[in-house]
């Protein structure tokens, strides 16, 4: 993005390109894979969810195995 300073202090972004609207697909799309209920994004290409999206196990597997999962914060008493 490009910015430029107005004069009241703050910026004017414009957009690099016109990439136009992204591809929508169907809203009632459910993960491909039996027995899994993953409502699929609007946005979403795939026919499978990211825990099942085979293509996206082999890019990254530590991504699509940690997705959802919260990080636990170590509490460590005073000495």
């Amino acid at each position: 993005m490009l910015e430029h300073p107005t004069q009241n202090g703050s910026i004017a972004a414009e957009r690099l390109g016109d990439h136009g609207s992204p591809h929508v697909y169907r809203s009632d799309r459910v993960c491909a894979q039996r027995g899994c209920g993953v409502r699929l994004s609007i946005y979403n290409s795939a026919e499978s969810c990211a825990l099942h999206d085979v293509s996206m196990m082999a890019a990254s597997p530590s991504k699509a195995s940690s997705r959802g999962r919260r990080r636990r914060a170590s509490v460590t008493s005073p000495a």
